[in-house]
């Protein structure tokens, strides 16, 4: 494991150890921590050659980050296609979700920076700095609190990313996944209309040469319909044990 031969200060280790509760987590190996949190300009600019940056930790954390969403998506969307799941990875481990991470964290409060890094911070520093945090985090803690860290930091990424990034929607992964399978495209049919118009309720059906698959209910008919067809998928999924789209 990379140790740090430089002693560390005892406001330092004062910051370490707060930063550390501010976690939610306990961190022993304050020299780790420290690595963690400082950036090759840091070494750069000082005349200690045995200071250690932060970019091997960078590394693995980077890995450890996309396990775990990756364990994340596969289990909480399984009617997913592998292009849907990619798109949302990508967004929720992107360099921007991780420095709103480490803005949330006050993650710069505690980093080592070179001198014009402290005047400008990049995002990508940030989100170097954060990834080389989940990897101090992974060596301390274990996979188990690892892998509770991130989801707790990163489940409202995923959210948003399903709710607004640019990917298939369910209607489009139906249709793919029928004429793939030589079906029939699904055609989708209001089946009620209730409430005042500001508070509207749809109910559609998606069909299939006339055979309901499955219902759907939404404030539009979009929305029910896209609930509808995943839905379907539910259903398609339970019937053939898998849902392949390529």
């Amino acid at each position: 494991m990379i140790r740090k031969l430089v002693e560390l200060s005892e406001n330092r280790k004062k910051d370490l150890v707060s930063f550390s509760k501010s976690l939610g987590l306990t961190v022993r190996n304050l020299q780790l921590l420290d690595t963690a949190l400082t950036h090759t300009s840091y070494v750069k600019e000082v005349s200690t050659k045995s200071l250690i940056d932060n970019e091997r930790l960078e590394f693995f954390g980077d890995a450890v980050l996309k396990l775990v969403v990756s364990e994340y998506l596969m289990s909480k969307y399984s009617v997913y296609s592998e292009g849907q799941l990619s798109k949302l990875r990508a967004f929720v481990v992107s360099e921007k979700v991780l420095a709103e991470v480490a803005v949330k964290l006050d993650l710069k409060r505690y980093l080592l920076l070179g001198k014009n890094e402290k005047k400008s911070l990049p995002v990508s520093i940030l989100a170097d700095s954060m990834e080389a945090v989940l990897a101090v985090i992974y060596y301390e803690c274990g996979a188990d609190k690892t892998r509770d860290f991130i989801i707790s930091y990163w489940k409202e990424h995923v959210e948003y990313a399903d709710k607004n990034n640019e990917k298939d929607n369910f209607k489009a992964v139906l249709q793919e996944y029928l004429q793939g399978n030589s079906f029939d495209l699904p055609v989708y049919r209001t089946l009620s209309e209730a409430g005042p118009d500001h508070n509207k309720r749809f109910e559609v059906g998606v069909f299939l040469n006339n055979n309901e698959l499955a219902r759907g209910v939404g404030k539009t008919k979009k929305d029910a319909s896209q609930e509808a067809a995943r839905n379907a998928l539910m259903v398609l999924k339970y019937r053939t044990g898998s849902i392949k789209i390529k």
